[in-house]
């Protein structure tokens, strides 16, 4: 019979104690807030991952570039560098609850390029 764990593999865990002091250092609360805003923004937005449009409740179609900046512009104490990033997740995790398996995957199927399409546009402009 194997050997009982008898310390948690939370317990003295560099990843882990890495990943508290971030949380908890001024960069990580930014972050932190950064993400309730972004996803409270777009708690009732949704997707036309055909177009590559976030639809807004207003009925606006926006870009990604496009909403990072329309959050930007409610909340200019908020960096577009820490928008952007909490904005591609939203998009990641967007489907809503009704969405039968089948169209979870396409779903998935067309927002993986969009963004992969986005990141490596983005990366060039950086440049």
């Amino acid at each position: 019979m194997g050997k009982r764990r008898t310390t948690s593999p939370f317990e003295d865990n560099p990843v882990i104690d890495g990943f508290l002091e971030w949380m908890d250092a001024p960069e990580g609360q930014r972050s932190i807030e950064a993400l309730d805003l972004v996803f409270a923004a777009l708690a009732h937005a949704g997707v036309d991952a055909t177009q590559r449009r976030i639809v807004w409740p207003d009925g606006k179609r926006l870009s990604i570039r496009q909403s990072t900046e329309r959050i930007h512009a409610e909340h200019p104490g908020v960096a577009r560098d820490q928008i952007e990033p909490h904005l591609l997740g939203w998009l990641e995790s967007c489907a809503p609850k009704t969405c039968s398996e089948r169209q979870l995957e396409e779903l998935d199927r067309l927002i993986e390029p969009w963004l992969d399409d986005y990141e490596r546009t983005s990366r060039a402009v950086r440049k």
